[in-house]
């Protein structure tokens, strides 16, 4: 994959990689991939969590839909090979932030429980790729359906 150009920005306490992705026609929705590294109360600055979700941008009433939910993202962007380009660009985007903000730990989680195997592997994914960065990643124990990771980093 080509090098994205995407934005980041920083409020202190968030980084937020943004990019857009794509315009429906029909509803006139402008859709994003948003990845960001925001800080773990009471951890300090040097953890952070790691959260992906795509952005869907409605012009007419000036509002954002955090999208989560992979199921909903398939509603929304019916196209596999699409998702799959997105999922690349959003690894892309985490890597750029981890480079960026060089955490020490680097924790991730579900945001919807109970989720299939297939749902999972973006996640394993995800962090298996932390560790060309440096980072040991582990998946911890599942709470309530939900399942966790910490990465922290080692070089």
């Amino acid at each position: 994959m080509d090098t994205l150009d995407f934005s980041i920005t920083s409020n202190g306490s968030s980084v937020i990689a943004q990019l857009p992705i794509g315009f429906d026609v029909e509803t006139g929705a402008r859709f994003s991939a948003m990845v960001a590294m925001e800080a773990v109360p009471a951890h300090g600055p040097e953890t952070r969590e790691l959260i992906f979700c795509l952005l869907e941008y409605d012009h007419e009433s000036d509002t954002f839909d955090q999208i989560w939910d992979g199921l909903a993202t398939r509603r929304k962007i019916p196209d596999i090979a699409h998702r799959g380009a997105i999922f690349a660009a959003v690894q892309q985007m985490t890597r750029a932030l981890i480079d960026d903000v060089e955490p020490l730990v680097v924790t991730m989680s579900t945001h919807t429980a109970y989720l299939p195997d297939k749902a999972l592997a973006k996640y394993t994914r995800i962090a298996a790729s932390l560790w060309d960065a440096g980072y040991r990643a582990g998946k911890t124990d599942i709470w309530h359906g939900r399942h966790f990771w910490i990465m922290e980093r080692v070089r």
